[in-house]
């Protein structure tokens, strides 16, 4: 009796185990409220908000971010940046994105395209890409966060 006991406790004791699962990693959901700060022609200033889905039981933080901001297909810049964010529980949270960059770069990167790049910035379609990670610690545990997330943005601007 004093086994059969043994082995019932040992079963119920995996079956626990193996019903509790660790802290899942947190998934981007979004980029809102992208929008030019101010545009010169040397330098573009973009801000917005990412939105970020923690699913999680516990809360937990943002520590660092590391995404590149690609312009019709150009890198412009990249955001290598650490943070100190709270996300909270069982919701979404928001991480500020702001970065600048030389429209000249856009144009250099593509000389043979050079009169169809200017059209694109000019008329008004810029395709905005983030691509890389971000850092969130939930209860000790590191995971980074895949982003790859594309937007055609447009100036309201049309000279053709």
């Amino acid at each position: 009796m004093k086994n059969h006991s043994s082995i019932l406790l040992m079963l119920l004791a995996i079956i626990t185990l193996a019903s509790c699962s660790g802290p899942k990693a947190p998934s981007f959901e979004n980029l809102e409220n992208l929008k030019i700060v101010s545009a010169n022609k040397t330098k573009v200033v973009m801000s917005g908000k990412a939105i970020y889905h923690n699913p999680n039981e516990i809360s937990g933080m943002l520590t660092h971010s590391n995404i590149k901001i690609i312009v019709n297909d150009v890198q412009v810049t990249e955001i290598d940046q650490d943070h100190s964010i709270d996300v909270p529980k069982s919701s979404d949270f928001m991480v500020p994105v702001h970065f600048s960059f030389n429209p000249k770069d856009l144009l250099q990167e593509n000389k043979g395209f050079l009169k169809n790049a200017l059209k694109s910035f000019i008329n008004k379609k810029l395709q905005v890409q983030y691509v890389g990670s971000v850092t969130v610690k939930v209860i000790g545990a590191e995971f980074d966060v895949p982003v790859d997330y594309t937007e055609t943005f447009s100036f309201g601007m049309n000279y053709e």
